[in-house]
């Protein structure tokens, strides 16, 4: 974190106040607005460029909101495929149990016929 830039400084504060994690999605999302801010800030240096509007900071606000709608949506469904996929493996891994010791008892039984008809 920067100490020179006063939106790192606000984030980090909210972020120690409501106890939020380093990996939380919002501090992503604060993130893109911080890449946002600073991109604005780099044409500001030149005195042709002007401060973004309010609708266009709104508008790319709406885009992120849009964005991060489509990737929850995409994270969740990845997460109840893999949680199908994890289900249907532990349901093969006990057929192949079942399995096994089917295959064992018939060669036990097996085992034994042999031996008595030696």
């Amino acid at each position: 974190m920067n100490a020179d830039d006063p939106l790192e400084r606000a984030i980090g504060e909210w972020q120690r106040k409501h106890h939020i994690a380093d990996g939380d999605p919002m501090i992503a999302a604060l993130g893109l607005v911080r890449v946002y801010l600073q991109h604005a800030r780099h044409t500001d240096n030149s005195q042709d460029s002007a401060i973004p509007s309010f609708e266009d900071f709104r508008g790319t606000i709406e885009l992120l909101d849009r964005r991060s709608k489509s990737f929850i949506t995409q994270a969740s469904d990845l997460v109840g495929e893999l949680r199908r996929f994890g289900q249907n493996v532990e349901r093969l891994n006990r057929v192949r149990l079942a399995t096994l010791l089917v295959m064992i008892a018939l060669a036990a039984v097996a085992g034994v016929l042999i031996g008595r008809s030696i």
